[in-house]
C-alpha cells in the first residue's frame, strides 16, 4: 500500500517541491492492537518507508526513513481497559527475530540507526528493556541504538526538545547522506544508511520524530544547492514552513488513518509547531 502528498513552495527566487511518499509492508498486515510486534520470520507490524523526494533548479534529492512495531515477540491483549496490557511472548527468540529484522533493514538501507521513543516506566518500560537487551549483540559501528523518552522530555507540547535527540544522531545523518541527482540527471550522492523510528503504535510521537529528521536532511539538500543560505532554515520562510508541517501532517494521518482508523492524534501539533534551530 503506498500514498503520497506534496506541496509547492518559493524560496526567494527559487522553486521548491517537497513530495512524500509512504510506502506499507503487507507482510504483517493489521490494525492498532491486534497486530503488534514482529513475527518469527522478523516482519513487523506497521511497517512504514517514508520516502520525501526534493525537486529544485533542476536536482532531485531523496531521503528514506522507515517506521514499525518493535520488533520482537510481543502482542496486546485486546479487553474493555482504557489501555490494554502488553505482553512479550518467547521471550528467548527476542534477540534471534530483531537480528533477522535488522539484518533485512541492513540489506536494503545500509547502516541502521534504531530510535525508540516508548516511555521507561509501565508496560512501555518492559518493551523498551526487551528491545535494548535484545538489540545489544549486534550494535556495531553501522548498527546503533538510541532511546529517547519522547513524553518524558517533550511531554505534549515541547517539540523543540527534540534537538537534544537530533545532537545524538546528526553525525550519523550527515556521515550516511541522501541521495541525489544533479540538473542532468548524474547520480552526485547516494544514502547509505537509514533512520528506524518507533513508539508503540509508530504514529504519533514516531511522525513527530520523523518530521524533524525530514526537516533537517531538506535543510542540509537545500543548503548544499544554494538555495538556503549556511545559516538559513526553512522556519526562516513562513508560507514554506507552514506548508511542510501540513505535508508531514498529513503523511502522518494517512499512516494511522490505515493501522489505526483515525487521524494522528498530535497531527495538529505537527501543523502548527516546529523543532526549533539549535
Amino acid at each position: 500500500m503506498s500514498g503520497f502528498q506534496n506541496i509547492h513552495a518559493e524560496v526567494g527566487s527559487d522553486k521548491v517541491v517537497v513530495t512524500m511518499i509512504a510506502r506499507r509492508c503487507t507482510r504483517r498486515i493489521g490494525t492498532r492492537c491486534w497486530r503488534r510486534g514482529a513475527d518469527p520470520e522478523g516482519y513487523a507490524a506497521n511497517f512504514v518507508e517514508s520516502e520525501q523526494i526534493m525537486q529544485t533548479k533542476g536536482y532531485t534529492a531523496s531521503y528514506v526513513q522507515v517506521r514499525g512495531s518493535m520488533p520482537f515477540l510481543w502482542e496486546q491483549i485486546v479487553d474493555l481497559t482504557y489501555k490494554p496490557s502488553f505482553d512479550i511472548v518467547r521471550v528467548e527468540e527476542a534477540a534471534r527475530v530483531l537480528e533477522r529484522h535488522y539484518h533485512d533493514l541492513q540489506k536494503k538501507y545500509g547502516a541502521v540507526v534504531g530510535i525508540d521513543l516508548v516511555n521507561t516506566t509501565g508496560g512501555e518500560g518492559r518493551l523498551y528493556e526487551r528491545y535494548a537487551k535484545s538489540i545489544e549483540p549486534i550494535l556495531s559501528e553501522d548498527i546503533r541504538f538510541i532511546h529517547f523518552d519522547f513524553h518524558k522530555i517533550c511531554g505534549h507540547i515541547h517539540f523543540e526538545r527534540l534537538s537534544q535527540l537530533y545532537d545524538q544522531i546528526e553525525d550519523y545523518l550527515k556521515k550516511h547522506k541522501y541521495f541525489l541527482l544533479d540538473d542532468q540527471g548524474k547520480k552526485m550522492a547516494g544514502q547509505t544508511g537509514t533512520v528506524r523510528t518507533n513508539c508503540v503504535d509508530c504514529l504519533d510521537r514516531t511522525n513527530v520524530t520523523q518530521s524533524m529528521v525530514g526537516r533537517k536532511t531538506l535543510e542540509s539538500q537545500l543548503q548544499q544547492l544554494g538555495v538556503l543560505g549556511g545559516n538559513d532554515t526553512i522556519s526562516n520562510h513562513p508560507a514554506f514552513d507552514a506548508d511542510y508541517k501540513v505535508l508531514w501532517a498529513n503523511h502522518g494521518d494517512a499512516i494511522s488513518t490505515q493501522y489505526s482508523g483515525t487521524p494522528a492524534l498530535k497531527g495538529d501539533f505537527v501543523r502548527i509547531s516546529a523543532v526549533k534551530d539549535n
